[in-house]
């Protein structure tokens, strides 16, 4: 294992962040935070992951739209970060019980894919106060590895289980998956809305939807967990 990189070197110099949320309490210089990876991992999320990721940014924040096979991709990329937070906060601590984070990212969604929702809303203006833009993450979880939510650059984005949908601010538009064989998942059918005015109205509801939707995924989670336990009398 290697110390590598938390925050994709790509992302850094698009916002030109100095300094990201890691946590609920805590702020660090985006070019000093590194976990544990191998090298062969980092390398290969690179590849599918980072290289797609930059030009899918690119094409939302241009108002290009995002496809079904886009949307995916920005998914495991969304879930790639919680992986990392959550492997840099419980180091001696397994992923998932039935994924390792590599398996999570880089293979297609499963048949969870059915019960997500991706929520996008673009950002207007990156507020003048500020010579950098928005890079974190407000989401904080503890017992589920669905749910994520950030704002990165003039997008704001969440996974989510689509029974929490109506949780989710206005501001936002939702995208469920098509059926991984539908034959237009490379069509761009999606065209989030702008619905923030700048950064940091953008970060506001971020932080306060992504806190209270933490704990409403991690309580599903536990709720799930406990009912899968259960033994008839």
């Amino acid at each position: 294992m290697n110390k590598e990189h938390f925050w994709p070197q790509w992302l850094i110099e698009k916002t030109g962040a100095k300094g990201v949320r890691h946590s609920a309490n805590k702020r660090v210089n985006p070019r000093s935070l590194k976990v544990p990876l191998c090298k062969k991992c980092n390398s290969d999320f690179g590849d599918a992951l980072e290289v797609p990721v930059s030009k899918i940014v690119r094409d939302l924040e241009g108002g290009d739209g995002l496809s079904d096979s886009e949307a995916e991709i920005l998914v495991r990329w969304l879930w790639k970060f919680e992986g990392l937070n959550w492997i840099f906060d419980h180091p001696a601590q397994r992923y998932t019980e039935r994924y390792t984070l590599r398996d999570r990212v880089l293979n297609p969604i499963d048949e969870i894919r059915e019960e997500l929702t991706l929520a996008v809303s673009l950002v207007a203006a990156i507020n003048p106060r500020f010579d950098d833009e928005p890079m974190g993450l407000d989401s904080w979880n503890e017992q589920s590895a669905v749910f994520v939510a950030g704002v990165f650059g003039r997008i704001a984005m969440m996974v989510l289980l689509s029974q929490f949908e109506s949780e989710v601010p206005d501001a936002y538009s939702l995208y469920r998956f098509a059926h991984r064989d539908a034959p237009d998942r490379s069509t761009k059918l999606f065209f989030p809305k702008t619905g923030f005015t700048d950064c940091v109205e953008a970060v506001g509801v971020s932080m306060r939807a992504g806190g209270w939707l933490s704990y409403a995924h991690d309580r599903e989670m536990r709720d799930r967990v406990a009912a899968a336990q259960r033994r008839p009398l």
